[in-house]
């Protein structure tokens, strides 16, 4: 038997052995943005919050800190109490995925936050990683 025949037959073996893991989530949430005059509303708000597995009041503190401007949520919508560019919005929202959502080590984005005090830890539920993340507010 050829070496290549034996590897092939072995990785045969493995794959019968070991389950697949289930697949990753890998498409992150789209935010609904409305302007309105003196406002902006994103419609979705806590769908994005359920999908993502992140405490909204979390969110709402990173978009209020990084746009500098009072809001708050009203039933699913989060309101912010100043006209801003939808493309700002979703800038912002990129930069909260990556902070507090993305994995650093295997950029999966099945990871949970869980708070230690004052200091969050970003915990992979796909590669088991735990990063330190700096608290909000």
């Amino acid at each position: 038997m050829d070496q290549d025949s034996l590897y092939r037959k072995l990785l045969d073996r493995a794959y019968s052995v070991i389950t697949p893991r289930a697949q990753q989530r890998s498409e992150l949430p789209r935010l609904v943005i409305e302007t309105a005059p003196k406002r902006t509303i994103i419609r979705n708000f806590l769908d994005v919050a359920s999908r993502l597995r992140r405490d909204p009041s979390h969110m709402v503190r990173f978009f209020l800190k990084e746009m500098a401007v009072p809001g708050a949520i009203e039933g699913n919508s989060f309101v912010i109490y100043a006209e801003r560019n939808p493309r700002t919005v979703e800038l912002v929202y990129e930069r909260y995925i990556k902070f507090y959502v993305v994995c650093p080590v295997c950029n999966s984005i099945d990871t949970e936050l869980i708070k230690e005090g004052r200091i969050y830890i970003l915990h992979c539920t796909a590669c088991g990683a735990n990063t330190p993340r700096k608290g909000v507010g």
